[in-house]
């Protein structure tokens, strides 16, 4: 074998069940954040956007990323701290997640949503089950996934319909396949150190929670843009 240490199969399901408890917590927190902003403090949410507020936009962003390198740090070190600070990005995340939401109607986000969360299910199972080795498919995803962020800065100057409509299918396929290869990760990771006592399992399980809340939400995004663009003139 490659050295990987066996431990119960009870003990895994335990793990990966505490991994998607938690990234379904953040996904709830940061839904629910999102949906406030827009139904019942509409009117305000709508005041702060047409200010113009464009450095809050990125004053956000730039925390949240700075939370996710602290959150991969510090989570097998210090679960706690880690558990409080995904909580917090799930939170910003939702007031990101509301000049998005605002720009579809509620039949394009709930199937967005719909057909997320079923291609995660499939595609968790699939990374977990599959005896295929597929970190060679997540290495070229990853390399993939970096030529589409410098093709999207290129053509947020361009403005051009037909890339951006191909970007959403790619982005789409990145994510499928990092869905799958981020579980399979998670799988291995688990198996290594489950029984040893190296790494701190709630720390392992935080990360874990963390990598596959980035890999859903981007899969709705993307979901989002593709069921947008039929109701575009």
């Amino acid at each position: 074998m490659d050295g990987r240490r066996v431990v119960n199969v009870d003990s895994e399901s335990r793990f990966f069940s505490k991994v998607y408890g938690l990234m379904a917590l953040g996904v709830g927190i940061s839904a629910l954040v999102a949906v406030l902003l827009v139904t019942v403090f509409a009117s305000q949410t709508v005041a702060i956007l047409s200010n113009s507020n464009t450095w809050m936009v990125w004053g956000l962003m730039i925390v949240e990323m700075i939370l996710v390198v602290q959150i991969s740090r510090k989570a097998t070190k210090n679960p706690s701290a880690s558990m409080m600070m995904f909580i917090a990005y799930a939170l910003l995340n939702g007031l990101t997640f509301t000049v998005i939401l605002l720009a579809y109607n509620i039949g394009q986000i709930g199937a967005a949503f719909i057909s997320s969360a079923l291609v995660f299910v499939a595609m968790s199972a699939y990374g977990r089950m599959t005896k295929n080795n597929l970190s060679g498919f997540g290495k070229f995803a990853m390399m993939g996934l970096i030529g589409i962020i410098i093709v999207t800065i290129v053509n947020a100057f361009m403005g051009s319909a037909a890339i951006e409509y191909f970007l959403s299918y790619a982005m789409l396929i990145v994510f499928i396949i990092l869905t799958a290869w981020d579980n399979q990760k998670l799988s291995l990771l688990y198996r290594q150190y489950g029984s040893t006592g190296e790494v701190s399992i709630s720390g392992l399980a935080v990360m874990g929670a963390l990598t596959l809340y980035l890999d859903f939400v981007n899969l709705f995004i993307t979901m989002l843009q593709i069921f947008g663009f039929g109701n575009r003139d």
